[in-house]
């Protein structure tokens, strides 16, 4: 794994507080406890993977603010592109893009409830079913074949997934 040079400094930097204000045991345990920072990149495809519909069309307003094309009118054409986590962070607390919270959830382990997994409980009615449907085609053809109700229905961002990427 690389590091920014940012990430070195404040690794650095924490290192030396903490080696002269708790002891070693401690001091040891908070240095590894891992620092959340927004950089990095993410390819459309793994973003896309968590995009159920459900979010009333925000997905397709951050992929016109980042200026990725989507001739379909749902998915970006260049599934290859890589976005900044902190755009994709944005397309979450801007536009309200359950994908892009989703995304993030999985990327950095936030303690958010999963957008991907209250929308299959909506249309399918089954809980637990986010880890399953990210891999199994079966199962994304099922939620298509039972989305049709929900087409216009615009989930709401609970405050809690909003919380956890503030």
């Amino acid at each position: 794994m690389r590091l920014s040079r940012r990430q070195l400094f404040t690794a650095a930097g924490v290192t030396v507080l903490m080696s002269g204000t708790v002891s070693s045991a401690t001091g040891a345990a908070a240095v590894a406890a891992p620092v959340r920072t927004w950089d990095g990149q993410i390819q459309v495809s793994d973003w896309e993977r968590y995009y159920l519909g459900l979010d009333g069309g925000a997905h397709q307003k951050a992929l016109r603010a980042l200026n990725l094309t989507h001739g379909n009118g749902v998915h970006a054409d260049d599934q290859y592109a890589m976005v900044p986590v902190a755009s994709v962070r944005r397309a979450a607390l801007e536009f309200g893009d359950h994908a892009a919270a989703d995304v993030l959830r999985d990327r950095f382990g936030l303690d958010s409830p999963s957008m991907l997994g209250r929308g299959l409980k909506l249309v399918l009615g089954e809980d637990g079913l986010e880890g399953r449907y990210l891999d199994d085609p079966g199962l994304q053809l099922r939620y298509i074949g039972y989305r049709r109700p929900y087409a216009r229905y615009a989930m709401p961002m609970p405050d809690a997934v909003r919380r956890a990427l503030a």
